[in-house]
């Protein structure tokens, strides 16, 4: 059923060609993807201190635009803007951010073991 004029198949098509541009931008610059998701968890798990929110969502949001620097439809581009320090103005809002970008990323691992048949050793 059509509803606000987009089907059920065009917001499927949508988040693979979403998911497809986040596993580019990974392939790309593993490295920051490791230190986005290191640093996301650290905001969630522990307590911010106003005093590094600033200096956080910075390093944040530069990760971010690392990943996707041309804006692409990667999961990275539509996080920068609601991640950027001129977007959010209270630490709590900051942090639920982190989570819903955390929880796209874990959408995002799980998406990419079940295509790639990755395993994950520790």
């Amino acid at each position: 059923m059509e509803k606000d004029g987009i089907t059920v198949e065009e917001l499927e098509l949508r988040w693979k060609e979403v998911l497809d541009a986040t596993f580019s931008a990974v392939q790309r610059h593993p490295e920051a993807y490791r230190a986005l998701k290191s640093l996301t968890e650290a905001v969630v798990r522990q307590p911010l201190d106003v005093r590094d929110y600033l200096p956080t969502a910075r390093k944040l949001a530069g990760l971010l635009r690392t990943l996707d620097p041309e804006g692409g439809n990667s999961l990275f581009h539509h996080f920068e803007a609601r991640i950027a320090p001129t977007s959010v103005w209270h630490v709590n809002l900051f942090r639920l951010e982190c989570r819903d970008l955390l929880d796209h990323l874990s959408a995002f691992d799980e998406w990419r073991v079940a295509r790639h048949g990755l395993r994950i050793v520790k």
